[in-house]
C-alpha cells in the first residue's frame, strides 16, 4: 500500500507543479499582454500629442489670416468713405457751379479742344456740348 501511495503522492505532486507552472505563465503572459497594450497605449498618445500640436499651429495661423482681414475690411471701409467724401464735394462743387464754367472745364479736359480740332456736329453756337458721353472727373487732394 504505501508504494501505490507513493506514486499517486508523487503523481499528484506532478499535476500540481504542472498546475503552478500554468499559473505562473498564465499570469506572466497577462503581464506581457498587459505591457504591449500600455506601450501601444503611449504611441497613440504621442501621436495626438502630435497631432493637437498641429492643430494649434493651424489655429494660430487661421487667426493671424483674420486679423490680417480684419485689417483690410477697416482699410477698405475708410477707401469707402474717402471715395464718398470726393464724390460728395464733387457733387457740390457741380451743384454751385455755372452751366458755362463746367462747358469751359469740358473744353479744357477735351484734348481735341486744346489742338484746336472741334467737331461742329457735336457744338451749338454757344460752346456747349451735345450727345458727348464724356464725364467730368474733379479730384480733391488734402
Amino acid at each position: 500500500m504505501s508504494e501505490k501511495y507513493l506514486k499517486k503522492l508523487i503523481g499528484k505532486t506532478d499535476i500540481e507543479d504542472a498546475l503552478k507552472r500554468l499559473d505562473k505563465l498564465t499570469s506572466e503572459e497577462v503581464r506581457m499582454a498587459t505591457a504591449q497594450v500600455l506601450e501601444a497605449t503611449h504611441t497613440v498618445d504621442d501621436k495626438v500629442g502630435r497631432v493637437e500640436d498641429k492643430v494649434l499651429d493651424v489655429d494660430n495661423k487661421v487667426a493671424g489670416v483674420d486679423d490680417r482681414v480684419a485689417r483690410v475690411d477697416e482699410r477698405v471701409a475708410r477707401v469707402d468713405d474717402y471715395a464718398k467724401a470726393i464724390d460728395d464735394k464733387v457733387a457740390v462743387v457741380m451743384d454751385g457751379a455755372q452751366p458755362s464754367l463746367i462747358s469751359q472745364q469740358l473744353n479744357i479736359f477735351n484734348s481735341d479742344v486744346l489742338r484746336g480740332k472741334r467737331d461742329e456736329a457735336c457744338h451749338t453756337a454757344s460752346g456747349r456740348r451735345h450727345g458727348s458721353s464724356e464725364k467730368l472727373v474733379i479730384f480733391f487732394l488734402r
